[in-house]
């Protein structure tokens, strides 16, 4: 893994510094979302996710959300869909309410820039070419100068409902006015190791091309995930599995499993979920302090990963580099 990406680079509109970890919050599978968000708030001191779809239908409120040093404003595309996401282990159905461009535009309009923000450009349900894509941001972005740009990368295709990676890295000329280039993990590939050598090409992609625009994996915030997507070039990473697991030394674990093993097996579910959720908090940030370590020292040590999986991510390296050395 000499030839790992992973290091620090920044948003340049506001010099924040990455690796960047995001609680996300939804009401997507979190009815009660805007209670959850109120309770944590407090603890939510580097960085958070919101979307534009729960502050419009009132399941956030707009004057609670400033809490973090960095806020990402999502579009509101995931909560729109009926599908779930690569960590969701409910999969129960899903009713979303109208939502479209106008929706969206008014809730951007609602911001208060008091702290950095970032905003996440609007989510077609249907499927356009990239350079409409790119167009189509372009107009939104222009409209709120004053906020840092973070465009997601869509297929071109349902025909093609991963990401075209040749495609991305040809318009890199283009993509180089954003401040943050995303990407969902489900669309980056079908299998963990696609994900990987996709995120790792336009990584290497980008480096070639002078550039050091941060990658951001939208719906990836397992620990594991987070580190070979850093090490493969990935940046920014967000996702609710920190409020659907028990994260504990960098594994996931169900609820139910966190509270026999940590002595808790006698407090309300509804109790044992508030404590791991805080307790969560601490491990991304724990994981973040990792990362940074890592990328100061060079010190494989650092990302607190046993041998086992060590060797897993040496057989993936040495794939994806057999496959950079061929192209």
């Amino acid at each position: 893994m000499n030839n790992h990406q992973g290091k620090t680079r920044c948003i340049k509109k506001y010099e924040s510094s990455t690796p960047i970890l995001i609680p996300s919050f939804s009401s997507k599978g979190f009815p009660q979302v805007q209670e959850l968000h109120n309770y944590l708030k407090p603890k939510l001191t580097a960085a958070s996710l919101v979307s534009t779809y729960d502050l419009h239908y009132g399941y956030l409120l707009n004057d609670d959300i400033y809490e973090s040093d960095i806020l990402f404003v999502d579009s509101g595309g995931y909560e729109r869909n009926q599908e779930h996401d690569i960590s969701d282990i409910y999969n129960c159905l899903y009713f979303p309410r109208a939502w479209n461009e106008s929706l969206y535009e008014q809730q951007l309009k609602k911001l208060k820039p008091v702290t950095d923000i970032v905003i996440v450009n609007f989510d077609y349900a249907e499927f356009t070419p990239l350079e409409e894509q790119i167009t189509r941001a372009k107009s939104t972005f222009g409209k709120f100068p004053e906020y840092a740009t973070d465009f997601l990368c869509k297929p071109v295709s349902a025909d093609e409902a991963i990401i075209n990676v040749n495609d991305v890295i040809y318009k890199l000329a283009a993509l180089s006015i954003f401040d943050v280039i995303g990407f969902t993990e489900k669309e980056l590939g079908h299998s963990i190791f696609e994900r990987a050598n996709n995120i790792y090409r336009i990584r290497k992609a980008l480096t070639d091309a002078g550039l050091e625009i941060p990658i951001h994996i939208f719906g990836c915030l397992d620990p594991l995930s987070v580190i070979l997507y850093y090490l493969c070039g990935a940046d920014i990473f967000d996702g609710l599995s920190w409020l659907r697991f028990s994260i504990k030394n960098g594994t996931p674990t169900y609820m139910n499993h966190h509270a026999i093993s940590n002595g808790i097996w006698n407090k309300y579910d509804s109790e044992v979920k508030v404590i791991s959720y805080a307790e969560n908090l601490v491990e991304l940030s724990q994981l973040k302090e990792r990362l940074v370590k890592f990328t100061e020292s060079s010190e494989w040590s650092c990302l607190g990963i046993n041998e086992e999986e060590l060797e897993q991510f040496n057989r993936i390296f040495e794939m994806i580099e057999g496959i950079s050395d061929n192209e």
